[in-house]
């Protein structure tokens, strides 16, 4: 008897001790699993965060950059402006000097006594560098004896970049190429070919070179001379008309002279000089002098 009761003992011992190791494994078990759902959560909450972060700092950053650009671009249209201004002012003062005096930049140097009707002035952008130059056309006698200065405002100075003496016919192409006739031809010319000297624009200096001087022999003509040569040079007028050219380059100083060549020739090269180019029309204005 005494050993059933000690047996009854001893399996409800045993069945305590389990069930409390079933509790505890299920309490541990509970607790991995909420520490894994717990541990998720965790992970996945810093992302969104650091993506929303992120993503503020990019719109804030793209922002700061748009307002910059803004405030730059907004410099240069008032420093353009600005420019663009003190030009024009400048201009007005040389034209209202011009009109009224009949003096032109350097006012100390230029002065005409007796101002003609004739003389003009224009304010146009000539060689496409999209700032506008001051034009003054000047009769010094008559109409073949036409000057024309081209001036342009900047770095608070007025600077003369162009010369160019000669009739009205001098020409302005939009490739910075200047066609100016002389005025007064040579006798071996004859009377259909102009002479001319061509100037081009030099961006780097910001001024007009003079580059080439044409020239030509009319064998019909009067009392022809050319230089040292004494007979017309026959055998480069292959189309027989009596005409002759040369091209007279201008380098270093030093005039060099082509070869004597036919009309075909010639023409080619001039009009390769302005080639797809087109004439500028200069808006002259009358200078009306106060009386």
């Amino acid at each position: 008897m005494k050993n059933k009761i000690n047996l009854s003992i001893f399996i409800l011992v045993a069945l305590c001790l389990s069930l409390v190791a079933c509790t505890k494994d299920k309490k541990s078990d509970e607790a991995k699993s909420e520490s894994t759902v717990d541990l998720s959560i965790s992970e996945e909450k810093p992302d969104d965060e650091n993506k929303d972060s992120l993503d503020d700092l990019d719109n804030s950053d793209s922002q700061g950059n748009d307002n910059q650009n803004d405030e730059e671009q907004e410099d240069e249209i008032t420093e353009s402006e600005e420019a663009v201004n003190a030009r024009n002012d400048a201009y007005d003062d040389a034209i209202r000097a011009f009109i009224d005096e009949g003096r032109i930049p350097p006012y100390e140097e230029e002065y005409f006594e007796e101002p003609s009707e004739i003389n003009q002035y224009a304010v146009c952008d000539i060689n496409s560098d999209g700032k506008d130059e001051l034009l003054i056309r000047v009769n010094e006698g008559d109409m073949d004896s036409l000057s024309i200065y081209v001036f342009l405002y900047e770095d608070d100075e007025l600077k003369q970049i162009g010369t160019f003496f000669s009739d009205d016919r001098t020409t302005f192409y939009d490739n910075n190429v200047v066609t100016a006739p002389f005025s007064h031809g040579l006798a071996n010319w004859g009377d259909d070919f102009p002479g001319m000297d061509i100037c081009i624009y030099n961006d780097e200096l910001e001024e007009y070179e003079y580059r080439y001087l044409t020239d030509a022999w009319d064998s019909s003509a009067k009392d022809t001379w050319r230089g040292d040569e004494e007979t017309f040079p026959d055998y480069a007028d292959k189309d027989e008309n009596g005409m002759v050219y040369w091209i007279i380059e201008y380098i270093n100083d030093e005039y060099i002279e082509s070869e004597p060549m036919d009309d075909e020739e010639y023409f080619a090269w001039l009009n390769e000089l302005t080639k797809d180019a087109d004439v500028i029309n200069i808006p002259w204005k009358n200078a009306v002098y106060k009386k």
